[in-house]
């Protein structure tokens, strides 16, 4: 595997199981920056989205908002899944988010968990996966102003 070649997460994860762990040439280009500002900024970029629409349409306080995108802030699990709905994540990016930011991962067998990845799935905003959750008995994700 040359330099400019990447690993997937699936390739890294059979990569690990071997008796060496991968030497710099075959990975240097593979981990994920953790850099939470360089994320966002990437990501909005990407997508165009403008910072003051996806913390409006996340509920998060506005100054709290700004602090957690550029990364002054580290916040709750939950304020990082109701961004992630305003951005419209799909999974995996939403699951990359949790783990720059340490928040753990979204699990398919823990309910609460499966309500989020069922909005994510089905392009949910924050007020329709709030109905779901509370239709399912759920508590709702805490964006700091519920």
């Amino acid at each position: 595997m040359d330099d400019q070649q990447r690993f997937d997460s699936q390739m890294m994860q059979n990569r690990l199981k071997g008796e060496t762990f991968p030497t710099e040439g075959e990975w240097s280009s593979s981990f994920i920056d953790t850099d939470i500002r360089d994320f966002f900024d990437e990501l909005f970029l990407q997508t165009g989205l403008r910072r003051a629409d996806i913390i409006r349409k996340s509920y998060i306080d506005r100054s709290y908002g700004y602090q957690l995108l550029d990364g002054s802030r580290i916040g709750k699990n939950d304020y990082y899944l109701s961004i992630a709905i305003a951005m419209e994540l799909d999974l995996s990016t939403t699951n990359r988010l949790l783990a720059l930011t340490k928040s753990g991962g979204l699990h398919p067998l823990i309910k609460r968990d499966a309500a989020v990845i069922f909005a994510i799935n089905h392009a949910y905003d924050n007020d329709q996966l709030y109905h779901l959750m509370i239709e399912l008995g759920l508590e709702p994700l805490d964006t700091g102003l519920n």
